[in-house]
């Protein structure tokens, strides 16, 4: 099936944050700690978090509104512009005085990263104004840094809702939602089971999710298993898993923010959980070869779906 998502309207609402990443070789140990002494030779931002979800959306071809906020600093104002170099719609990120855009610092040697550091400061936020329209998918981009810790809408009035989740308590925090794509962690959390290998199986977590989606009225659960692939549960009864591509040497980092972009805009496009789903996993299958923060193109997904 050949995909063309420029008619697709998605509105983001999330954490938006920055990587910056400092590439560096090393060939010695400082004398001062056990730690290798690393010389920088090259460094770049790319955006995280719900930045991470919109370039991955606007790459493949979709349109998309953001809402969020950064900080009025030289991070904030970097992220604002490379959205909008990739016409990513930012006026309803709010830039924020006094207050520190979210920022994960990772240093490599080589391939290999060695370090990472995070500035952040959680708030409680709200847009001064938020003017409900039509779209084609909402996707909720939550990393708990509270843009999304008080819903300040009501999800049932939002048409399909797609959320990435980091709130665990039984996820009744995104009742009504369409769709909700926890990876395994995440719905150990929300299942309330103490015994983690429990839920490394289809039968546990199929279980699982049909308590939650029955509690929290969803229509899918989309399960995250890392490599071992995605895991689809519905409402009567559905389940289908979708394998892992097989991938040597996967870098994770942001891996999510891909999923839950691609799935939502072929999901808006077919209205098919188990293509949307094969897509979603396809495009995963390609950011996690590359190396950190990482996006991909249509025609990417469309090779490694054609294979």
């Amino acid at each position: 099936m050949t995909m063309d998502f420029s008619e697709v309207n998605v509105l983001l609402i999330g954490d938006f944050m920055l990587d910056h990443y400092v590439i560096g070789k090393s060939n010695r140990r400082s004398p001062e700690a056990p730690v290798p002494v690393i010389i920088p030779q090259r460094e770049y931002s790319i955006p995280g978090g719900a930045g991470n979800v919109a370039m991955n959306l606007s790459s493949l071809g979709a349109n998309v509104k953001c809402i969020g906020c950064v900080g009025n600093d030289d991070w904030g104002h970097k992220l604002i512009s490379i959205l909008n170099s990739k016409n990513i719609k930012t006026n309803s990120i709010e830039i924020i005085d006094k207050y520190p855009t979210t920022l994960k610092q990772r240093i490599y040697i080589g391939n290999k990263q060695v370090a990472r550091l995070d500035k952040e400061e959680i708030i409680d936020w709200q847009p001064s104004n938020f003017v409900k329209e039509d779209y084609d998918i909402v996707i909720l981009s939550d990393y708990n840094k509270g843009v999304l810790n008080k819903l300040w809408f009501d999800i049932s009035d939002l048409g399909k809702v797609i959320v990435d989740p980091k709130k665990a308590s039984r996820f009744n925090h995104y009742k009504n939602s369409t769709i909700i794509t926890p990876n395994l962690n995440e719905l150990h959390k929300a299942s309330e089971i103490k015994n983690f290998d429990s839920m490394n199986n289809d039968k546990s977590i199929v279980s699982v999710c049909n308590d939650l989606i029955k509690e929290n009225n969803f229509e899918y659960i989309v399960a995250k298993r890392g490599s071992r692939g995605i895991t689809i549960v519905g409402r009567n009864k559905f389940f289908k898993h979708i394998r892992a591509h097989k991938i040597n040497n996967p870098d994770v980092t942001g891996a999510g923010d891909t999923v839950i972009a691609a799935l939502s805009i072929a999901y808006a496009k077919t209205n098919d959980i188990e293509y949307s789903t094969t897509f979603a996993n396809a495009a995963a299958g390609i950011v996690v070869g590359k190396t950190g923060t990482a996006i991909c193109d249509l025609n990417e997904v469309q090779r490694l779906l054609t294979k």
